[in-house]
């Protein structure tokens, strides 16, 4: 099931409290943790751009973090906007982005 994310720059997305990423070979991983066990059996494995994305939603705000994947890889706001919200819906769906209260 993919979420319909309505897409506002000044929301704030984190990493959701249970979820680690690690880095295994030139891949980023993320492993959700339940029970103080790695769940294996629910690991993303992250695209390159997928995995820069992750490491900016370290509480800036949206418009931030597309303007950081724009400026990284010469691509235009559009696409970028596109390719970020869609990947966060798929993070917000699998459990393993949360949302904060704030908005900058």
């Amino acid at each position: 099931m993919n979420a319909t994310l309505v897409f506002d720059g000044r929301v704030v997305l984190r990493a959701a409290p249970n979820v680690v990423c690690r880095r295994l070979g030139g891949e980023s991983i993320l492993v959700p943790i339940r029970q103080n066990v790695g769940n294996l059996d629910y690991v993303y494995t992250l695209s390159a751009v997928a995995a820069d994305v992750w490491a900016l939603l370290d509480g800036r705000p949206l418009d931030d973090v597309i303007d950081a994947i724009c400026e990284t890889y010469e691509v235009d706001r559009d696409t970028a906007t596109a390719d970020v919200t869609a990947l966060i819906a798929d993070l917000l769906d699998a459990g393993l982005l949360s949302r904060t209260d704030e908005e900058r």
